[in-house]
């Protein structure tokens, strides 16, 4: 099981979303915790639950996205009772805090997989804002122990970054269209990733839907406006048309473009391409039709959308990864998966495959390699470097080494050694007297260095004798401060 939480500020508009789902049969109400009683228990009042939550919302108008909306899913081999999924959602919301505050429990049937979405506000009676701290990491110790008390099957590693709400195919005279839409628009333009509204055009197509985006201007204001219909098929317009506006708020432009705009950065990342690319160039290689090439790649989770005009040429290709959830034109993978790349491939007998086939990669072997060869480059220059010394004369490390030609650190602790190498006393005109007790300890440790220097080396006792004499000769002084 997997949960999907989200924070949000519209709190009407979580609520509407599944008083809908209510209304056309596709969700049951199943648990009601502290709110307003309903007169219908199988039915949702959207006024009723506005006015449960309002108490809350009141006393604290500062947190800015008060709504709690989970989505809990079962894997579809899990079948679970409805008692057994209002009992799953109780403890669920004891676990993450919850227990005390008004939620409204609901199952949703709108896709193969049943599922229960939980809506809640974050401000308990006080007007204090709930603990968000660790959320997630005790959302999923709640879900594990509640795997293990129902025999459910676990999540595995990375189940919980995917989104488990997924689409369903529009159906012309199944139930209410204009809901069918709503949804699938919904959803579609949450989830998926999309540069640019053709893109997302192409993605609805998927699911039996299609939009226009319409433009004009009224009192000297130019407007942006989409509309959608649902189709067949084959493509073809079926129903009426419904503006965005009248369908639901995240299927209008505003909304597409800062859509667009956030998924900019995803979109261009070669974290998000590559995969789709490698992929997508496999399947060219071993593809000899364009439908071989779609049913390969559909096999791997990606839909191949291919645009032709009345000559049956092909002027442009769009991928749709349903694993990233990620819709990419043919040309933002690179020029070799350009429209007029696929047409020399499926429809030009003559095309020089050789030369149109982008190169395959081979991203295994080639991180191996570097790890392999990175560490053996320092152990075969180390022995070089050691042994260069004795057997190179002086002046050629230095022209190799440029940067750091000197190993300073071990010559400097040669100092206490009795026959020193390379520390001779320099020549040193007349100095200014010392200013600082740094400075008197520096010449007297050279006066030593040119006594050692100049009567060889010298024994243990007389080492010693220097050492004390020094030590009382340059005792340093302690500062006093005069309080006042």
């Amino acid at each position: 099981m997997v949960a999907r939480i989200t924070s949000g500020s519209n709190l009407s508009g979580v609520l509407k979303y599944n008083a809908d789902k209510v209304n056309c049969g596709e969700a049951d109400l199943l648990l009601c915790n502290r709110v307003i009683d309903m007169e219908r228990p199988d039915r949702f009042n959207l006024t009723d639950a506005m006015q449960s939550f309002a108490p809350y919302l009141a006393v604290n108008r500062r947190t800015k996205n008060p709504v709690f909306h989970v989505s809990l899913n079962p894997a579809i081999t899990d079948c679970l009772t409805d008692a057994q999924l209002t009992e799953i959602a109780r403890e669920y919301m004891e676990r993450m805090g919850f227990g005390d505050q008004p939620y409204y429990v609901f199952k949703h049937r709108d896709i193969d997989r049943e599922h229960i979405h939980i809506v809640s506000v974050r401000i308990d009676e006080y007007g204090r804002k709930l603990d968000h701290n660790f959320e997630r990491r005790r959302s999923v110790d709640a879900l594990q122990s509640i795997e293990r008390r129902y025999g459910l099957r676990p999540a595995v590693k990375g189940d919980e970054q995917r989104e488990f709400d997924t689409a369903r195919r529009v159906e012309y005279g199944r139930d209410n269209l204009k809901q069918q839409m709503k949804s699938t628009v919904w959803l579609l333009a949450e989830q998926y990733r999309f540069g640019s509204i053709t893109e997302f055009r192409t993605l609805l197509n998927l699911y039996n839907v299609d939009l226009e985006e319409r433009k004009g201007e009224a009192d000297g204001k130019r407007w942006n406006g989409i509309v959608y219909t649902a189709t067949d098929e084959q493509g073809k317009w079926v129903g009426t048309p419904i503006k965005s506006s009248a369908l639901t708020p995240k299927g209008g432009y505003k909304f597409l473009q800062k859509q667009i705009a956030r998924n900019d950065a995803d979109i261009k990342s070669e974290q998000i391409k590559g995969p789709i690319r490698g992929t997508v160039a496999r399947a060219m290689h071993r593809a000899r039709t364009q439908d071989e090439f779609v049913r390969l790649l559909k096999a791997d989770g990606i839909d191949a959308v291919f645009r032709q005009n009345a000559a049956g040429r092909i002027t442009g290709a769009t991928f749709v990864d349903h694993r990233t959830k990620t819709v990419l034109n043919g040309s933002r993978l690179g020029k070799s998966y350009s429209a007029n790349v696929f047409q020399e491939l499926f429809n030009n007998p003559r095309a020089d495959r050789a030369s149109l086939l982008p190169k395959l990669s081979a991203p295994a072997p080639a991180p191996a390699t570097l790890r392999q060869q990175t560490p053996q480059k320092p152990e075969a220059q180390r022995p070089e470097t050691t042994a260069r010394p004795h057997a190179v004369p002086p002046a050629a490390p230095a022209a190799e080494q440029p940067p750091k030609p000197a190993p300073t650190p071990p010559r400097q602790t040669e100092k206490i050694r009795t026959e020193p190498r390379g520390l001779s006393p320099q020549p040193h005109p007349a100095q200014p007297a010392p200013h600082g007790i740094g400075e008197s300890l520096f010449l007297a440790a050279g006066d030593l260095l040119g006594q050692i220097t100049e009567d060889g080396p010298m024994s243990q006792e007389e080492f010693e004798a220097m050492r004390r004499n020094l030590s009382r000769k340059r005792k340093p002084r302690r500062k006093r401060t005069i309080s006042r």
